[in-house]
């Protein structure tokens, strides 16, 4: 029983909407990634709780919000049914802090991927747009995909992965064929590369995995890693950008110092974080 209910969450993405427009095109992109994958969309909407001093007023207010809210989800869900031929979609509401609220959903559930939109830039709207997607990516238990403002779903042809070379490959067997499978899914190829921003010349390296495939890591030169990673990301025609995140942080532990936000501010790309463990 329990298997099939750790099966069951593991072919859900779990996909938070605010209704903005940026949140609809993450909501699509999951749909697309959905079909390929053959997942079913957990959508959900989460709201805050109203402040009211007037207990009987609150209690009016907190019903009117869900009705409205369920509403929307139920006009969202026949929209996506009519563009989506054969998709299993769910609709879910919750009263919370946003990305509290995301978290214990991650923590008590197995879901396969998370998608959600981000701005990319500072605004009034916070929910689902810069820090509340960075802080979901650096505790979420499972791959979260974040998408930049309206970008498009295309087909994923060519992915990129910067690694740092003080990596214990062998540590990360796991993580690799994640993103190794993960790719197989769109025939997509994988660049693995490696940002030196030193004076140093690195030659190329390589990892084996398990079943004896070799990894070839390409030695990229530039002056920043965020720069590096954005000319590298550019020059090859990339579409999906992958991080891999170890139990002591994003990025900015990989490369000693703290740029993930910058990388989310200013990098087009949809963003999947893949977590070590």
């Amino acid at each position: 029983m329990y298997a099939e209910i750790y099966l069951e969450f593991m072919k859900k993405i779990f996909v938070p909407t605010d209704f903005s427009k940026i949140s609809e095109n993450a909501l699509h992109y999951a749909c697309q990634l959905a079909m390929k994958t053959e997942c079913e969309i957990f959508l959900i909407n989460i709201q805050s709780l109203p402040a009211n001093d007037d207990a009987s007023m609150a209690v009016e207010l907190i019903k009117s919000i869900e009705q409205m809210a369920k509403e929307r989800l139920n006009n969202i869900v026949e929209d996506i049914k009519s563009k989506y031929k054969g998709i299993k979609i769910s609709q879910h509401f919750s009263f919370g802090i946003p990305s509290i609220t995301i978290k214990e959903y991650l923590e008590t559930s197995n879901f396969a991927y998370v998608v959600m939109g981000t701005r990319g830039t500072t605004g009034a709207d916070r929910f689902l747009f810069g820090s509340v997607a960075e802080s979901v990516s650096k505790h979420s238990p499972c791959p979260v995909i974040i998408i930049e403002g309206e970008h498009k779903f295309e087909n994923i042809n060519k992915i990129a992965v910067p690694v740092d070379i003080k990596y214990k490959f062998n540590e990360l067997h796991n993580v690799v064929r994640k993103i190794v499978d993960f790719a197989k899914i769109f025939d997509a190829e994988v660049n693995w590369f490696y940002i030196n921003t030193g004076k140093t010349v690195i030659e190329p390296i390589h990892f084996i995995l398990e079943d004896g495939k070799k990894i070839n890591i390409e030695i990229f030169k530039a002056e920043t890693v965020e720069k590096g990673i954005t000319k590298y990301c550019k020059n090859n025609d990339i579409e999906l950008l992958i991080i891999i995140k170890r139990n002591y942080g994003l990025v900015e532990q990989l490369f000693h110092r703290n740029i993930f936000g910058e990388i989310l501010q200013h990098q087009l790309l949809p963003i999947m974080v893949v977590h070590y463990q």
